[in-house]
């Protein structure tokens, strides 16, 4: 072990002067000695209670004689990034009435505990963090068993169903299922719950926990197009209003444009096969960011190909949907879409024209709302991140409260 530089002992020095003067680490006891050990690099703290009145457990007499005292060692929170072990003195007092024997009481370690409350109370902190188990157990100088145990005596009870809520699936590999499924509050960005499954039957059960009552106070929805989420919430939320979720939505038209300009890409030689590739950012760029050097570019892209200008129109005329007064003309102006779609008939773009027509109602409820999965995708993401570090959580109901603690 390499002795502590200057910059460390002088740091030390003013740490514990002042530590000894106002002793506000360890609140309530009488800080005796603190030294550091230059050989482990460890800081070595000795504590004790003030001597004061104390009843009997066993028979409330109020005593204050001493029978013998007690040294625990405690491993207690880092401090200047060296590990702190205290010796506690503990005094076992002794009742004249009863003769019983007993340890005072503090606040500063539970009994039959190994590490003060403040530590446990600041692992668990650090677990609500985007951070593994394993890198809080290292930086706390303990084990990962530890931590883990202590975190699995948290739990999350089933929570209250807002007025309005968005689901949405994530990759979780967990208790043995491929996906989980996120639910989540829009309106207030807040996660509500995380369900073991996207099963059919394992979704329609848990929403069928809530009283029919709360079930009918849901009045909105936010789904991507799985008609899977849609079944359940029909048979599950009465009064509640399906809206597609807008991002899903305008990327499958998307997609569709960018599936097109792959296979007319195909056909060209390679020189224009690199040009269009280079060029494909402009057929999705918004139109009023374009600048003069980009619609020379674009109108060379649409004059190269009859299919990609008629996809790209497709696309054009859909972001106008979503800019109509009201559902009704949103309707109509979608109808004119699918009609136009038809008209073209581009082989990528089939699958909208049938998802559309079945989804056309979710897809209107757009108009008009802030509403989307948003909140739910970026969240997501943070699980995507939290596993990442994590190396994956098997564990389910480990994972669910990872999740429902990152907030």
């Amino acid at each position: 072990m390499t002795k502590p530089n200057i910059t460390e002992r002088k740091s030390f020095n003013m740490f514990q002067n002042n530590y000894t003067e106002n002793s506000f680490l360890f609140k309530g006891l009488i800080l005796k000695n603190l030294k550091i050990d230059e050989i482990t690099e460890t800081v070595i703290a000795q504590v004790e209670m003030p001597v004061k009145e104390h009843n009997c457990p066993h028979c409330g007499n109020i005593t204050t004689y001493i029978k013998d005292y007690r040294i625990q060692k405690i491993r207690d929170l880092p401090i200047i990034d060296k590990p702190l072990i205290v010796f506690f003195r503990k005094r076992r007092y002794i009742c004249k009435i009863c003769n019983a024997t007993f340890t005072e009481n503090n606040d500063y370690i539970k009994r039959y505990s190994h590490f003060p409350c403040r530590f446990y109370m600041t692992a668990i902190k650090e677990v609500s963090t985007l951070q593994s188990f394993t890198s809080i157990a290292k930086r706390m100088h303990i084990s990962v068993s530890s931590v883990i145990r202590w975190f699995n005596n948290i739990s999350f009870p089933i929570p209250k169903l807002p007025s309005c809520i968005s689901i949405d699936e994530f990759r979780g590999n967990a208790g043995g299922e491929k996906f989980q499924c996120n639910i989540a509050d829009p309106v207030n960005h807040k996660t509500i719950d995380i369900l073991p499954s996207r099963k059919a039957e394992n979704l329609y059960r848990y929403f069928h926990k809530f009283s029919q009552a709360e079930r009918l106070s849901v009045r909105t929805v936010v789904m991507d197009l799985s008609p899977l989420f849609r079944s359940v919430v029909k048979n599950s939320f009465y009064n509640a209003e399906i809206i597609a979720d807008k991002f899903h939505v305008i990327r499958l038209v998307k997609n569709s444009m960018e599936n097109v300009r792959k296979r007319v890409q195909k056909q060209f030689h390679h020189e224009k096969r690199r040009w269009l590739k280079r060029s494909r950012s402009l057929l999705s760029k918004n139109e009023s960011k374009l600048t003069t050097t980009d619609k020379i570019e674009l109108n060379r892209i649409l004059n190269s190909s009859s299919e990609l200008e008629k996809a790209y129109l497709l696309n054009k005329e859909f972001q106008k949907i979503f800019y109509q007064q009201d559902k009704n003309a949103a309707k109509k102006a979608l109808s004119m879409w699918l009609l136009l779609a038809a008209k073209f008939d581009i082989p990528e773009f089939k699958h909208c024209i049938s998802t559309f027509t079945n989804w056309s109602t979710e897809i209107t409820n757009i108009v008009n709302t802030n509403l989307s999965n948003g909140f739910i995708e970026g969240y997501n993401n943070k699980i995507k991140v939290l596993k990442r570090v994590s190396f994956g959580i098997k564990n389910f109901a480990r994972l669910r409260n990872r999740i429902l603690f990152l907030q």
